[in-house]
């Protein structure tokens, strides 16, 4: 049973981490209708911040805070480079694109090749004990900054003036322009904010996946598939998107390993033809 319980907290853990990546670039898509391939990279930059930042302060609390900074101003950057696209999709995907080789590069000639792993703080090192279950202290962390993280960003959309103005723009971009908003103002926060998640999510992700080359393009796949799964714009769908993915894809290594890796795209596929704009998102 322990075994069991132990393997549900890892899906929920690598879930959670998951959630952090997928509700800024679900938020990203729905507001701005752009296919941001440099959400991995931001990831990526946030894993390496945070690497560098526990290297010289041994403060894994300021690592992360510093990360998201610093890849939300990367995200600004990226943001202003997408207006000179002229909104024409197929621009602003291949210069994404290209964006992820440099990217890529960058952190390859600065990091090197090989794998690396950021310190935990030392009061989540040993395991924390649930009944007769030892569970690692840091991934019990990441669920619960994960549900503080998500309800925020809930109440920011559903309660507040600011929420509401996103809604808009998600709903019926020319519609809030024709009532005042902004859409390219409302666009521009949005983008930010949804960089400096990723960057959180790679100064969490480094201290349990860590931070190695590749880490992009796998972490974009997924954030990728379950906006595919929860639906373009909607938060509610980048939660349960991201921990049926993470229980999925930790059950599935566990139970079938020769195919446990391409069960999460199996319930795209599925998720495509029962609902083809997820499981909460809504026709266009």
């Amino acid at each position: 049973m322990t075994y069991w319980l132990s393997q549900v907290l890892n899906g929920l853990s690598f879930g959670m981490l998951l959630y952090f990546l997928a509700a800024g670039l679900t938020l990203t898509l729905g507001v701005m209708r752009v296919v941001n391939l440099t959400h991995g990279s931001f990831y990526l930059i946030g894993a390496y911040m945070a690497l560098e930042m526990v290297r010289r302060s041994d403060n894994f609390a300021a690592a992360a805070v510093v990360a998201a900074a610093v890849v939300a101003v990367l995200g600004a950057a990226v943001y202003l480079l997408l207006r000179f696209t002229g909104h024409d999709p197929l621009r602003e995907t291949l210069l994404t694109f290209g964006l992820v080789f440099i990217i890529a590069d960058f952190a390859l000639v600065h990091w090197g090749g090989g794998p690396m792993s950021v310190k935990k703080p030392a009061f989540l090192e040993g395991p924390f004990v649930i009944g007769g279950l030892e569970y690692p202290s840091y991934r019990l962390f990441i669920i619960g900054l994960g549900a503080v993280v998500a309800i925020v960003l809930e109440l920011l959309e559903r309660r507040t003036l600011v929420g509401a103005m996103v809604r808009a723009v998600v709903d019926d971009r020319e519609m809030a322009g024709g009532i005042g908003l902004h859409a390219g103002v409302v666009g521009a926060a949005t983008f930010i904010l949804g960089a400096a998640l990723a960057g959180l999510s790679g100064a969490m992700g480094s201290a349990l996946l860590g931070a190695y080359p590749g880490a992009d393009v796998q972490t974009l796949l997924l954030a990728l598939v379950i906006v595919i799964i929860g639906g373009m714009g909607n938060l509610t769908g980048s939660l349960i998107g991201a921990l049926l993915v993470g229980l999925i894809d930790t059950f599935g290594r566990v139970l079938v390993p020769q195919i446990g890796a391409s069960l999460i795209f199996l319930l795209m596929l599925v998720t495509l033809i029962a609902r083809p704009a997820g499981l909460f998102g809504r026709r266009s």
